[in-house]
């Protein structure tokens, strides 16, 4: 630890400082815009949604690291992100001590349930200094962003103490959900293995199969507006720290989809169904070829794991489980467990991938069951004899 270091709220007057640090140490390829658009980090520093932090060296008065916390204070749940330390500087502790500062947020005074973070896999050292801060392993996200290379990313959380007894229990899951339980048993006992629920081979009462087209629209202020003033249950608005940017509607104005998508690196979330997921097997092909022609190479949705219908209608739209928010989300004083599905629109590649052991039996179930969707189903003729 250095006794010159001092750790301080960020001001406007650290913006080109800050921008130069995220260069020196991520170049261009740096896929949040936090550390590379001058107007985002004006409105992170300048907002109470967010906690934006800076370690300085008072020996040379240069700002030699930085952290946000992001703050949803209606759904109790924050994240870390844009942790950067100066090349200089690895290996003091100063990521860990800019870490750290968020304990509060989930202490016996704060006012979260709990902080996520998501890791790069470039390199282990992030990884290790959550795990050395108590954040708990929690799954993947294979192929998320398209840098250099596919780049598969880390889920990372730490619990308020007595949240996870807030949660509701869940009863039934679809089977390629346990496996994902299990692995995070392994690190929270508390939680319990839900039972096998039967799967449906199709869900009745969804829209008659019919070829259906999609038009997007790509406008940020106006897309944010259109879900604000339309999306009014609070079910189909949760989506932690991701606005959409991208609206897909059906040429005959039956279905909305709200989304974002960082056109820089191929990574889409789906926030918004109109009609509900489960209503729409059908016309699910058609969209995500859309998304693929606007050069989304990911797709992720977060979705509560009591939601069997719309989970069963994602995995067989192939989905895969590939990591698990036990106590994400507070309603009335009662936590709910959620799940990332996800699917990549590119060949599985995990080459480079620098990742911590607490992590391979969440890669090891999630090949599983990249396995069986894609290769177990294969029909092969012996017609030589």
């Amino acid at each position: 630890m250095i006794d010159s270091i001092q750790i301080q709220p960020a001001s406007l007057k650290d913006r080109e400082e800050l921008l130069k640090l995220y260069f020196l140490t991520y170049g261009r390829d740096y896929p949040l815009a936090y550390g590379t658009d001058s107007q985002k980090m004006t409105e992170a520093i300048s907002s109470e949604e967010y906690e934006w932090l800076t370690a300085r060296d008072l020996k040379n008065d240069s700002i030699i690291g930085s952290i946000v916390f992001e703050l949803d204070r209606l759904n109790k749940v924050g994240k870390a992100a844009a942790l950067v330390v100066h090349p200089d500087y690895r290996k003091a502790g100063i990521g860990s001590q800019l870490l750290a500062r968020g304990n509060a947020l989930i202490g016996s005074d704060g006012f979260l349930n709990s902080i996520y973070t998501t890791t790069r896999t470039q390199n282990i050292g992030p990884q290790l200094i959550c795990l050395r801060e108590g954040y708990l392993p929690l799954g993947i996200f294979p192929n998320a962003h398209k840098l250099k290379t596919y780049e598969t990313t880390t889920l990372m959380v730490k619990f308020k103490e007595g949240a996870l007894e807030k949660r509701i229990s869940i009863e039934k899951i679809p089977q390629k959900l346990i496996p994902l339980y299990e692995v995070v048993r392994e690190r929270l006992p508390e939680i319990n293995l839900p039972k096998c629920a039967e799967m449906s081979n199709g869900i009745s009462g969804r829209l008659p199969r019919k070829e259906v087209s999609f038009e997007a629209i790509f406008a940020p202020n106006y897309v944010l507006r259109r879900f604000r003033s339309d999306v009014m249950d609070p079910q189909n608005q949760f989506y932690p720290f991701h606005s959409p940017n991208l609206l897909l509607a059906e040429e005959n104005g039956n279905i909305e989809v709200f989304a974002f998508f960082n056109k820089s690196d191929g990574y889409c979330t789906l926030i918004s169904f109109n009609p509900p997921i489960y209503e729409l097997e059908d016309v699910i092909p058609a969209l995500l070829d859309k998304l693929h022609g606007l050069g989304v190479s990911y797709v992720e949705v977060l979705v509560g794991t009591d939601r069997i219908q719309s989970i069963e209608v994602l995995l067989r739209s192939q989905f895969l489980p590939s990591a698990l928010y036990p106590a994400m989300r507070e309603v009335k004083g009662r936590t709910y467990d959620f799940v990332v599905m996800t699917r990549t629109m590119e060949p599985l590649n995990f080459r480079g991938m620098q990742i911590e052991q607490a992590f391979k039996p969440y890669i090891d179930q999630y090949v599983n069951l990249w396995k069986s969707m894609y290769l177990e189903t294969l029909e092969v003729f012996r017609d030589y004899e």
